[in-house]
């Protein structure tokens, strides 16, 4: 028999709901054997700030309650020794301190012989100021740059940081205490930030997340694992990450910088020694073509032909071969990107008509000029375009958005089609050098386009969530 039990004073009840409105004025806790919240005062959940939904069904150790046994035993001895109650601490949802004398009444149904126990509190308060490691903690959810997330060991939310709710798109308001199965239900489990694991021990360190939301793409760094009480007993767990997606971009594009740079010197030095036998291939191919028609060899000009659409292929590799290296005659000079894109939005309508998609573009007034190439820069628009002409093969809208950020002082050019979609298993390889989901593709075209925007200090970024893909050109202006 547990300590509890040498103390029980029956008290035979027929419904704990009546000994509830006995104790209208008073702050109590009605537990169960297995200290489970069964029921409790208005007075308390006054000064907890919360509802009986909310709280029936915890762990008393979830309220920073010590185990009934340990109350029950320090109760008992408080009273033989000098009569008077001892004290508990615990904290409301505000984080105020409130220290209370208590004292603990067993009681049990007369009906189903089920046991509990009413935990009583005085109704004197002594709300003590947050200490300096609660008021560092409140601080941190609200400052720090982290994204923090507090859950208990019933899988729900007790508190999340600023940071968290902007990055994964939360309203604070609306997902405290509620499960994170409901606040992540529109994401697959194996996707989610938080997993139940995690309750279970289950410790978390440095793991790498994507993450994208309202079309925008981050890269997390997270970490994880249990809280536990003064016992050891798990009484919840966290959830911490960092937005590395600055620091993820700069690798990848140092590394693809390493690889277009080789690629450009190897193309520098071949394309050269290329094109010149296949110009002489292609003139000679061209006399036979002409032979042929002469002499009325349909079969052998059919052949020809093929031939020679195949040199104009070659070609063409060879040409996006020599933008991957440095080229030669580049001017930098102020562009007005309006001209630009209304020099080639009748390339883009006509390209378009022919897919059985329409084009939208979104202007602003007063766009300010960007430091570059025009002709490249239409290059990299054409190529962005093409690319989202092609994926929207039952038609759909091409929609080019002008934008503008004065406090980074940036021009962006947003190019969104309404396809399939790019995968994520594919997404972070779109810009390496020959890597294409199209049949006859080179796989050089958006690595031709990030080389010529980073040249100009600018960046690609590319977001792609269920369906639709938009590409934004980043350019600085001065």
């Amino acid at each position: 028999m547990s300590s509890v039990d040498k103390g029980r004073c029956l008290l035979s009840i027929e419904h704990l709901d009546d000994y509830i409105h006995a104790c209208l004025s008073q702050s109590v806790i009605i537990v169960n054997d297995g200290e489970k919240v069964v029921n409790c005062s208005l007075a308390f959940l006054d000064e907890m700030g919360c509802s009986l939904e909310e709280i029936k069904g915890m762990s008393i150790h979830e309220l920073g309650v010590p185990s009934l046994s340990h109350l029950h035993q320090q109760y008992l001895e408080a009273v033989s020794h000098n009569g008077s109650a001892p004290s508990l601490s615990f904290q409301n949802r505000q984080g105020v301190t409130m220290r209370r004398r208590y004292s603990i009444l067993p009681l049990q149904s007369e009906e189903t012989g089920s046991k509990y126990f009413a935990l009583h509190m005085d109704k004197e308060i002594w709300a003590e100021e947050p200490s300096v490691l609660q008021k560092f903690a409140g601080t941190f959810m609200e400052d720090i740059n982290l994204g923090v997330i507090l859950i208990d060991m019933r899988f729900r939310i007790v508190d999340i940081s600023d940071m968290a709710c902007r990055l994964l798109g939360l309203d604070k308001k609306q997902i405290m205490n509620k499960s994170c199965e409901e606040v992540f239900a529109s994401v697959p489990p194996h996707h989610r930030l938080v997993q139940p694991e995690i309750l279970n021990g289950v410790v978390v360190r440095n793991h790498a997340v994507s993450w994208t939301n309202n079309q925008e793409r981050y890269e997390l760094l997270l970490d994880s694992n249990v809280l536990k009480d003064d016992d050891g007993r798990t009484v919840g767990a966290y959830v911490i990450f960092k937005d590395v997606t600055n620091l993820r971009s700069l690798e990848e594009q140092v590394q693809r910088s390493d690889r277009l740079a080789m690629i450009g010197q190897i193309a520098a030095g071949t394309a050269h020694e290329i094109r010149n036998p296949l110009t002489s291939i292609k003139g000679f191919m061209q006399v036979l073509k002409n032979t042929f028609i002469e002499k009325g060899m349909v079969k052998e000009q059919d052949y020809t032909d093929i031939m020679l659409t195949e040199i104009n292929r070659i070609n063409e590799l060879v040409s996006e071969f020599l933008l991957l290296s440095k080229p030669k005659n580049v001017t930098y000079h102020p562009v007005n990107i309006k001209m630009v894109m209304r020099e080639i939005l009748p390339i883009i309508s006509n390209e378009a008509l022919l897919h059985g998609v329409s084009v939208q573009y979104e202007t602003v007034s007063d766009l300010p000029v960007v430091i570059a190439d025009g002709e490249l820069l239409k290059q990299v628009f054409l190529n962005l375009c093409k690319n989202g002409i092609e994926v929207m093969l039952d038609g759909g809208t091409l929609t080019v958005t002008e934008k503008v950020d004065y406090e980074e002082r940036r021009v962006h050019i947003d190019i969104h089609d309404t396809g399939p979609g790019i995968p994520n298993f594919v997404i972070d390889k779109i810009f390496d050098p020959f890597f294409t989901t199209k049949e006859n593709g080179t796989g050089l075209g958006l690595s031709v386009c990030q080389r010529i925007v980073h040249d100009i200090g600018g960046t690609i970024r590319v977001a792609s969530k269920g369906f639709g893909t938009t590409f934004t050109v980043s350019m600085p202006f001065p």
